[in-house]
This record gives C-alpha cells, sequence and structure tokens, in this order.
C-alpha cells in the first residue's frame, strides 16, 4: 500500500464518513439497550397477570443482551478504515444521493447518502449531510482512483445486475 493511501485515511474530508458509521453504530447500541430495558419492563409489570407476556419480554430482553454483545465487538469505523487500507480495489464504484424532503413545495430537509459498492455487488450505504457528501467523494476519489465515481443506470446494471428507477441527482 503506497504512504499516501494512508495519509488520506486520515483526512479531514473523511471525518464525516467516519462520524457517520460510528453514528449508525450508537443508535444500534441504543435500540439494543431499549430492546432489553422494555423487555424486562414487560416481564416486571405483566408477570401476575400472564404467563405469555413475562415470556415474550424475557425473550425480547435476551435478544436483545444478545445483540448489543455482538455490537460491543465491532468498530465499523475502524473496520472500514482496514478494509480501505488494505483492499482498496474491492470498492469498484462510489456514488451519492441527495433525499429531498419538499411538501408544499417548501424545502424542509434534505439528506444524503453515499453508496460504496464493492466488486461483489454489495452496496454499503452511509448517512452524510448534504453539505459534506462532495468532499467525501472527492477525497474518496483519491484513494480509489480505480473505482468509478457518480450514478449512471449503466453502471448500476453493470456492478448490481438491475437497474432502480429513482429520480436522482448523482453527486459524486
Amino acid at each position: 500500500m503506497p504512504p499516501s493511501n494512508d495519509r488520506i485515511l486520515r483526512h479531514p474530508g473523511l471525518v464525516p464518513l467516519w462520524k457517520s458509521m460510528e453514528r449508525e453504530h450508537r443508535a444500534k447500541q441504543l435500540t439494543a439497550v431499549a430492546l432489553i430495558v422494555i423487555g424486562l419492563a414487560t416481564c416486571l409489570f405483566t408477570l401476575r397477570y400472564s404467563a405469555v407476556f413475562p415470556f415474550l419480554g424475557a425473550l425480547a430482553a435476551t435478544l436483545g443482551v444478545y445483540w448489543l454483545v455482538r455490537l460491543l465487538g465491532e468498530q465499523p469505523a475502524a473496520a472500514w478504515r482496514e478494509e480501505l487500507r488494505e483492499h482498496p480495489e474491492r470498492i469498484v464504484w462510489v456514488y451519492g444521493m441527495v433525499t429531498e424532503r419538499m411538501p408544499f413545495g417548501l424545502n424542509l430537509m434534505r439528506s444524503a447518502t453515499l453508496y460504496l459498492v464493492d466488486d461483489r455487488g454489495e452496496a454499503h450505504d452511509f448517512s452524510l449531510r448534504p453539505d459534506q457528501l462532495l468532499l467525501v467523494t472527492k477525497t474518496l476519489n483519491r484513494l480509489l482512483p480505480h473505482a468509478e465515481f457518480g450514478y449512471t443506470e449503466e453502471r448500476e446494471q453493470r456492478h448490481r445486475g438491475t437497474v432502480t428507477r429513482y429520480n436522482r441527482t448523482p453527486y459524486g
């Protein structure tokens, strides 16, 4: 691996991508904790009324604990840094999409999603702020010069085998 790739991985232009991965991971952890709490509360408050609801609550809490333990063992940002450092050639296509929600013509909310498609055709998506999408895409362009950037139906057909028809605004 060229030493310049390691510098690019530490570039401030990729910080929003790493933060997005960490934010999503924290949200999953909080969901698992909420599942545990709701399951235990269900057990506690329905124990004297029924046998079914405490069982379901215990099952939900157990699944929540299992999920939380698995999540605590993962570090997605570190795993992606390692993947991009060791095997950047596996990412073959990068594109972004900005979604605007405009009820009654008022632009109330914009969100952006960055897609990294690997050589197996799997798309990995990351939520970003729309103003960060271009910076992250340009930085990834330096890190992944072999990859294709930007959305076209031909690229989707080639990399994923199907075309999804959306009114897309291509960024990247």
